[in-house]
C-alpha cells in the first residue's frame, strides 16, 4: 500500500526543513503558535525533522571520537606505570 501526501503539506514541510537547516535551528519556531493550521504543522514537522538529523549526526560523530579518547587515557596510565622499572629476570 502506498501513502498519498498532500503537495501542500509536502512543499510546507520542505520549506520548514530548509527553513531549519538555512537558519541552523535548534528548536521549531511556531512552538507557541496555532497548531491547527496545516500549513504551520507541516513546516513545523520539516523543522523537526532537520533538527533531528542534525542532533543524531552530532551525537554519532561524538561517539566516533569517544572511545579514541579513553583509550588514548588508558594507554598513557599503562605506558607511565611500567616507566623506569626494567626488565625483570
Amino acid at each position: 500500500m502506498e501513502t498519498k501526501i498532500d503537495s501542500d503539506y509536502k512543499r510546507a514541510f520542505n520549506l520548514g526543513y530548509e527553513i531549519a537547516k538555512e537558519l541552523d535551528l535548534k528548536k521549531p519556531m511556531f512552538k507557541g503558535k496555532d497548531s491547527l493550521q496545516s500549513s504551520t504543522n507541516a513546516m513545523q514537522a520539516g523543522m523537526l525533522q532537520h533538527i533531528k538529523e542534525v542532533t543524531l549526526l552530532r551525537n554519532r560523530n561524538i561517539e566516533k571520537h569517544v572511545p579514541k579518547t579513553i583509550k588514548s587515557k588508558v594507554e598513557k596510565k599503562r605506558r607511565n606505570k611500567n616507566r623506569g622499572k626494567g626488565f625483570s629476570l
